[in-house]
Order: structure tokens, then C-alpha cells, then sequence
């Protein structure tokens, strides 16, 4: 590896998406560099930050010359940039398998929006939420608990055969529920909470969930 991997994240450790990314540099165990930015970001970090990556926000990766935002464009960037067998996968190896493992992740970004406001990653990673889901977010709760059980083969705490970094992103999905004692079936909640106590997901937990 020629040049250094940092990896912009921020300081309130709540975003899914910094998530996301820290998680695929730990499955891959690339050493990387990790610089906070506070939110909102200041006007002159975001300036830089779309001066070189195009777009101001977190999380953005920096390898040498490229500075990338987006966090599906950074997992894709890493998995061809540190193939297998030489990195660990974060997609599956099956071209079938690696179409659903995107259609999850696309999914998961471009809808339920009412679940992810009634049930916002802060109350995952820290303080509960306080109200019951409305009847849109409910709605969407059931859905995305549908959605997991098509998905899903039972006593498997896989999507697939092996890990991919489509289970990282749907068992943060569920954990907006989980965590806030909402209602899920039992088996999609052992799937969830094997998630939770990967390695590579606890690089970001840990983090997340530590006293101030």
C-alpha cells in the first residue's frame, strides 16, 4: 500500500455512513488514519473538504491523490483497490449474490425515511427514543422486518455464505429497532446482535458508545 488511508469521520459518532466505511477498513485490515470533524462542519474544514472531494460532508476517504466521498463509492473503492484473496471481501464472491448484496445497501440509503427519523442512529448509539413509532414509520418498521426475513436463512447470522458489508448496513437497519425495544422476530434479532459483536463493526461501536 503506497500512499496512507485516512478516513474523515465525526465527532458525535452517529453517522451510518462513517460507520459503514470504518467498518470495510476493518474487515479489510487496512491501517488507516482517522480525523474528526465536528457538525455541523465549519465553513473552511467543508471548503477544503469540496475543494478535494467534491462534495463537503463525512464520511470522505483520502488515498494519496484521491479524496472520495460517498460510502458505497468508498466500499467499492477499497474492495478493487485490496482485492481478494489478497484482502479479505466485502462483497461475495457470486455475481448474483454481490447484485443482492447491493440491492440491499441501495435500498437501505433510499428508503425508510420515516423509520430512520423516529428511530435516528443517535438512538442506537446512544440515549432510546422516547415515543412509540408512528403509523408511517410502523409501517416501514414491518416492511424492512419482511424485506430481512426474505433475506435471511435461519440459525445463519450471514446474509450469504460469508460475510458481506451488506450485513453490516442491514443489522444497523434492525438496531433502530432492536435497540429501542421495538418488536422484531426473534431470529432477525440474534442476526442483528451477531452483527453487532463482529470485530470490525466494534471499531466504530465502541467508539460510539463510550462515555464522554
Amino acid at each position: 500500500m503506497a500512499a496512507a488511508l485516512t478516513l474523515y469521520a465525526e465527532t458525535g459518532w452517529v453517522s451510518p455512513w462513517v460507520f459503514h466505511v470504518m467498518t470495510a477498513l476493518e474487515e479489510k485490515r487496512l491501517p488507516y488514519q482517522l480525523e474528526l470533524v465536528p457538525l455541523p462542519i465549519p465553513a473552511e474544514t467543508k471548503a477544503e473538504l469540496r475543494a478535494r472531494a467534491l462534495i463537503g460532508k463525512v464520511p470522505v476517504l483520502a488515498h494519496g491523490e484521491l479524496w472520495l466521498t460517498e460510502s458505497l463509492a468508498i466500499s467499492e473503492y477499497l474492495a478493487e483497490t485490496f482485492p481478494a484473496p489478497g484482502y479479505p471481501r466485502l462483497f461475495p464472491a457470486d455475481l448474483a449474490e454481490r447484485a443482492r448484496a447491493r440491492q440491499v445497501m441501495s435500498y437501505l440509503r433510499t428508503d425508510l425515511m420515516a423509520l430512520r427519523e423516529a428511530r435516528p442512529t443517535s438512538s442506537v448509539f446512544g440515549a432510546r427514543a422516547t415515543t412509540a413509532l408512528g403509523d408511517r414509520a410502523a409501517l416501514q418498521a414491518a416492511e424492512l422486518i419482511e424485506f430481512a426475513g426474505h433475506l435471511l436463512t435461519p440459525g445463519r447470522t450471514t446474509l450469504f455464505d460469508s460475510w458481506s458489508i451488506a450485513d453490516a448496513d442491514l443489522a444497523l437497519a434492525l438496531m433502530r429497532l432492536v435497540a429501542n425495544g421495538d418488536p422484531v422476530p426473534d431470529a432477525i434479532r440474534a442476526y442483528a446482535r451477531a452483527q453487532w459483536q463482529r470485530p470490525s463493526l466494534r471499531a466504530f461501536l465502541d467508539r460510539a458508545t463510550a462515555p464522554a
